[in-house]
């Protein structure tokens, strides 16, 4: 854990934005020879505002585009947008829809989705138990999804006792894996002691990755810190 906040201090804020720019044309460049990965990739810079204006609208329609050509990555990033309304009216119907084509291909993140929406409350509730088995497999398979949808379920009593710690310990387990949900209910836990110790500036830490990979929910915690941008 220290070796990756001393690792990250190094970096200004200058250099990162200088290294995303960077990025962002050549995946430019990339994407102008049909590679699909770099499409995909570019289509994130868009939603996320790496290394150029943030346009979530393009980026639906960048999205759409690899999705309609069978690409479970689209589909799971098309649906979540339509999951938290990211360029797009808010649908978790539709969000299902397209979760359901990856999961039909065989994504396990895409299933996962489908069961979080349908036992956590955003749609019809199903069996709640039954969800949590099935994001306690995935979790303990290593899957950074399932690891943050068992913290969420300990956090709010879903399917299982509410316990904070191992809210905690689930958080910390995806966020360490990069998942940028996992990274922003982590640094909730260091804010509000959650499981944890007060510690507000493990709390800036994992807000910032987060963030740095567009989730609004946590630069609006940094803003409020005043620690955005």
């Amino acid at each position: 854990m220290a070796r990756i906040l001393d690792s990250q201090r190094n970096v200004t804020p200058a250099k990162l934005e200088v290294k995303r720019h960077r990025t962002f044309r050549f995946l430019e460049k990339a994407t102008n020879t049909n590679h699909t990965m770099a499409q995909l990739h570019l289509a994130e810079c868009y939603h996320n505002g790496f290394g150029v204006d943030r346009d979530q609208i393009k980026a639906v329609d960048m999205f759409r585009s690899l999705a309609e050509r069978g690409i479970p990555q689209a589909h799971i990033a098309l649906g979540r947008c339509y999951e938290s309304g990211e360029g797009v009216d808010q649908d978790f119907d539709v969000a299902i829809e397209w979760y359901s084509k990856a999961a039909d291909q065989g994504s396990e993140d895409g299933r996962l989705h489908i069961i979080f929406l349908r036992g956590c409350g955003h749609v019809a509730s199903e069996d709640r138990e039954k969800s949590f088995e099935w994001f306690s497999k995935s979790a303990n398979q290593g899957n950074s999804y399932g690891q943050w949808w068992i913290g969420v379920c300990y956090n709010n009593g879903h399917g299982v006792a509410e316990d904070y710690t191992k809210a905690f310990e689930w958080r910390r387990k995806s966020a360490e894996q990069g998942n940028r949900y996992g990274q922003s209910d982590l640094g909730a836990c260091y804010q509000y002691g959650y499981g944890v110790p007060v510690d507000v500036n493990a709390a800036v830490f994992w807000y910032r990755k987060s963030a740095d990979q567009g989730l609004d929910i946590a630069m609006n915690r940094l803003k409020r810190l005043g620690k955005w941008p």
